[in-house]
């Protein structure tokens, strides 16, 4: 089965690690300094640490300002899944529908 995944959005967190959201709503951070250890070509920028933090996303995948990109299949399977946190609902549950009055002792 192909998976074909969308990045919708980076955000530069430390060192070679970037925080994606993926259309499927999942969360990953990828590291990629691994990658760019032997980098070399087009490649050899991102190796800067200014350089690499101009990464920003097309809507499809991450891009930097030479033209590099990143298949974002590639970069899903090499991310590791962050959970995100439940957002709470600003509605009060009340069990019985009514409310029960506070017993005040004297």
């Amino acid at each position: 089965m192909i998976m074909l995944h969308t990045v919708k959005k980076v955000q530069y967190l430390e060192e070679y690690k970037i925080k994606l959201s993926f259309d499927d709503k999942s969360v990953k951070i990828v590291d990629l300094e691994k990658m760019l250890k032997n980098a070399k070509h087009m490649f050899l920028p991102l190796k800067d640490m200014d350089y690499f933090k101009q990464v920003k996303c097309d809507g499809t995948t991450i891009i930097w300002p030479n033209g590099v990109d990143l298949c974002p299949d590639v970069l899903y399977k090499l991310g590791k899944s962050v959970k995100q946190p439940i957002r709470k609902s600003n509605k009060t549950a009340i069990s019985s529908g009514r409310r029960r009055k506070s017993r005040v002792k004297a």
